[in-house]
């Protein structure tokens, strides 16, 4: 398994015969992409931060299905499919094999994702975070509410994936958030749900945000990724 980190919340992995593309908005570079491969896009909500029009230039050219949330406009073709909170999509492809993409809910627009394809289990949060703003800075949020509903929603996850399940799951590290706040849903995804990898995400080009949450959860069990720029290989259990 392969992860290429694309920009903020967009990620490519590459599994020895499908890729999974979740929530682009930036060109991916042609040599990540695989012709004569099955390639699944995945995005978890319509903010322009997760979903990009672009994503359907690479239709024709690399075997191509999108499994969309269900709040992004719609559109046709037989390889378009839209996807709410809590239901699972299942591809059974005759040389490629089969994938199934289960969703949870976010706390905020969309879905989260988790995928199961070739032996790997992989969770992205989409906009799933704790919202842990600053009264002052966003006076209408009420912070032990952002807080229940992001612990309610990981521990829905949890009953069906109990700690260990996950062989690598992308979780939002968001700097806009004041003091520990930005790795807080990260630290706690960690502390519950124990995946073997852990790559940070949503923090667009804040990159010195990954070292705290790798100080804070040094030791807990689970390898986080360090990122350092756009287009980079980030993970490759080959090597």
């Amino acid at each position: 398994m392969k992860v290429i980190y694309l920009h903020h919340s967009g990620f490519l992995v590459q599994l020895p015969t499908n890729t999974v593309v979740f929530d682009a908005i930036t060109d991916i570079q042609p040599h990540f992409l695989r012709k004569g491969r099955q390639h699944y896009f995945l995005a978890s909500h319509s903010h322009q931060d997760h979903f990009a029009q672009r994503i359907f230039s690479y239709g024709t050219d690399y075997n191509s299905t999108y499994i969309l949330s269900d709040d992004i406009t719609k559109r046709g073709g037989s390889n378009v499919h839209y996807i709410k909170p809590y239901e699972t999509m299942t591809f059974d492809h005759p040389k490629a094999g089969k994938i199934e993409i289960e969703t949870f809910g976010s706390t905020d627009l969309g879905v989260s994702y988790v995928v199961k394809c070739e032996g790997k289990t992989i969770f992205h949060a989409g906009d799933l975070n704790w919202w842990d703003w600053d009264p002052e800075e966003r006076p209408g949020i009420d912070p032990a509410t952002e807080e229940a509903d992001y612990k309610n929603e990981i521990a829905r996850i949890a009953e069906k994936y109990p700690a260990g399940s996950f062989d690598l799951a992308f979780v939002p590290v968001d700097s806009r958030l004041s003091g520990h706040s930005p790795i807080r849903a990260a630290e706690y995804f960690i502390n519950t749900l124990k995946p073997k990898v852990l790559a940070p995400m949503h923090f667009w080009d804040e990159y010195s945000v990954i070292d705290e949450l790798q100080t804070r959860c040094f030791g807990k069990g689970t390898e986080i990724l360090s990122i350092h720029k756009r287009n980079e290989i980030i993970y490759d259990d080959e090597q």
